[in-house]
């Protein structure tokens, strides 16, 4: 899988298409939504947001944060992601006018809470994470970008985000 992720990262990155291109070097962007985390056990689920600087047309660094807003029950336990804080760089390759494909990768750390009765345990812990997605702009500064991350701390969690992207 991090052999899979990384190639994809390194052919979005060195992936040109002049046609499509877009002058973004330079440029700021944020993004809000939701991101879905689903371990073999739990799903849970946090509000995120994203600020990222685009340094080039195709590639960009981005911060992300978020908060615990769903929790699942396991067995009488309460599952709960507190939330997160996260650092990735992020490829892009234009495939049409509007729509680019994404790679990202990056280190996550996760606060998460398990309760049951009166007994409550709490962990945190990063972990490298590696993404691919999409993004459309529905014109140039408003779009909608899904991507789907992987997270490798302990068996490691599938993350499914949906967002708005506002580019400044």
């Amino acid at each position: 899988m991090r052999i899979f992720a990384l190639a994809v990262l390194a052919v979005t990155a060195f992936a040109s298409a002049p046609s499509f291109a877009q002058d973004a070097a330079g440029q700021v962007y944020i993004n809000g939504g939701y991101n879905h985390f689903q371990t073999k056990t739990a799903d849970t689920g946090t509000v995120n947001g994203r600020i990222g600087y685009q340094i080039t047309p195709n590639f960009a660094v981005e911060g992300e944060g978020g908060f615990g807003v769903n929790d699942d029950k396991v067995n009488g336990v309460t599952v709960k992601n507190r939330g997160t804080l996260g650092a990735f760089a992020v490829a892009s390759a234009p495939v049409a006018e509007r729509l680019s494909l994404i790679g990202r990768a990056g280190y996550v750390h996760q606060w998460g809470e398990a309760k049951t009765g009166a007994v409550k345990v709490k962990d945190d812990d990063g972990s490298f994470a590696v993404g691919v997605g999409g993004q459309y702009m529905l014109d140039d500064a408003n779009g909608i970008r899904v991507d789907y991350t992987r997270y490798t701390e302990g068996k490691g969690s599938n993350g499914y985000a949906v967002s708005y992207v506002r580019k400044f």
